[in-house]
């Protein structure tokens, strides 16, 4: 079951986890040199460790998050030669199947901002139509 609300969540979150993984990697691996030899910090903890500890954490997160993507995106991918409209099918493939961000598809396939809007739309309806037990809009 495809759900396009559901894809348009996880796209966005996805997003946010690689970039709280990139993140935590930085604070796993941050490790300073101490020239004295004294200790440093408060002592309640080690910094590397409780990153490490994040990071697996986070990693966890985006390895659910993008198997999910993953069979709605196969599923969707198999759906989208349906359409009848070649605009149709770049914008859903670059909006769906490949995680743009909207203000960046009018670009990629020479539509204006609006004409994009009525292109993602329409397809969405279409599939929606088409596939009722397997496309869900909301």
């Amino acid at each position: 079951m495809v759900n396009l609300s559901r894809m348009r969540a996880l796209i966005a979150y996805e997003q946010r986890l690689r970039f709280n993984r990139l993140k935590k990697l930085a604070k796993a691996t941050k490790i300073t040199t101490t020239i004295t030899g004294m200790p440093r910090g408060s002592g309640m903890g080690d910094k590397v460790a409780d990153g490490a500890i994040e990071l697996a954490e986070v990693d966890e997160a985006y390895r659910e998050v993008f198997a999910e993507l993953r069979t709605m995106r196969t599923e969707l991918e198999q759906l989208l030669p349906s359409l009848d409209n070649p605009d149709d099918i770049g914008v859903m493939r670059l909006r769906y199947i490949y995680g743009c961000k909207l203000q960046d598809i009018p670009g990629e396939v020479c539509l204006s901002e609006r004409a994009m809007y009525y292109h993602l739309a329409g397809a969405e309806r279409k599939l929606a139509r088409m596939y009722p037990d397997q496309v869900t809009i909301k």
